[in-house]
């Protein structure tokens, strides 16, 4: 069972802070947030840099946009395979469609980049997910597509093969993490949600590639825990003034959340359906006792998951 950290914030030395306590705690994982606006620092630089503090611990964007506008995919390749190899195999690459163009085009326009629509988004992914594995396996790669184009282009491959995560819900994108994740992945559902939509992906992937059994499946959810009544509703109560109340009772609905006892529960149930992946979001992802508290209530059950 692998836990893994989702972070975000521009206060570096917390973000390193954190990232060190977490790998020490047995935190799988720690990924940091990609985009251009205020609330993210460069991630690339982020994630270059905490590999050289820290020696298990995974590595990565939370999510990494395929936009050509946005990054040339050649050169992602190249950045992607000189982290693996400083990391010495530690890069986890995650990747997906992103939000719907209505909330996401906010986040791009001031740049000057245009957001694709879906249809073009998940067209965009298929075609840029092959590309970046030609460029990670071949010494000389030509390639002419609809969004992307690769004339004798000539990469170091990186020593060790990088794994991808793609998240998917809609039946092409679950199509996509078939042909090409290496862990598919899936936010904020309850366990029986879950359980119905792992179906879904198995038989795809089944049907089409027979590698179902081969791909690990993942979750994403936001996390409070604590471990008094009245410390939870404060927290609750914080979480509902930064995202809304609507957002809290999704959270309440579809996220770990309650006291040490009630999140093993909920962890055990998402087990029983088949996470073998959560990917986590704390409402204060710098709050280091709730990171130190979930970690105390999973290892009762799952053992020290860290490498």
């Amino acid at each position: 069972m692998q836990f893994c950290l989702e972070i975000w914030g521009t206060d570096y030395e917390k973000i390193k802070e954190t990232c060190i306590l977490a790998e020490k705690l047995g935190y799988y994982g720690f990924y940091y947030g990609e985009s251009l606006a205020e609330i993210d620092l460069d991630c690339w630089s982020i994630i270059s840099n905490l590999s050289a503090i820290t020696t298990r611990i995974k590595l990565g964007p939370v999510i990494t946009y395929l936009i050509p506008q946005y990054r040339n995919i050649a050169l992602l390749a190249k950045q992607a395979t000189t982290l693996q190899d400083m990391s010495k195999g530690r890069l986890e690459f995650r990747t997906g469609a992103g939000a719907t163009h209505d909330y996401a085009v906010q986040w791009w326009y001031p740049y000057g980049i245009d957001y694709p629509n879906r249809a073009d988004r998940v067209s965009l992914l298929d075609e840029g997910i092959k590309v970046l594995k030609l460029l990670w396996s071949k010494p000389n790669v030509n390639f002419s597509g609809k969004y992307f184009k690769i004339n004798s282009a000539s990469l170091r491959n990186p020593k060790q093969s990088i794994p991808i995560t793609v998240a998917a819900k809609g039946k092409r994108m679950m199509e996509i993490a078939a042909k090409h994740a290496d862990i598919w992945e899936s936010s904020y559902l309850s366990s029986g949600h879950f359980a119905s939509l792992k179906l879904k992906f198995e038989e795809i992937s089944s049907e089409k590639f027979n590698n179902a059994s081969k791909i690990m499946k993942s979750i994403e959810l936001d996390v409070i825990i604590a471990n008094s009544d009245s410390d939870l509703e404060y927290k609750k109560r914080l979480f509902a003034m930064e995202r809304g109340p609507a957002m809290l009772n999704q959270l309440l609905r579809h996220s770990l959340v309650g006291k040490p006892e009630d999140i093993a529960q909920k962890v055990r149930e998402y087990m029983d359906v088949g996470v073998q992946q959560f990917f986590l979001a704390f409402q204060d992802p710098f709050d280091y006792n709730s990171l130190n508290l979930f970690m105390d209530t999973v290892k009762g059950f799952t053992g020290n998951n860290a490498n």
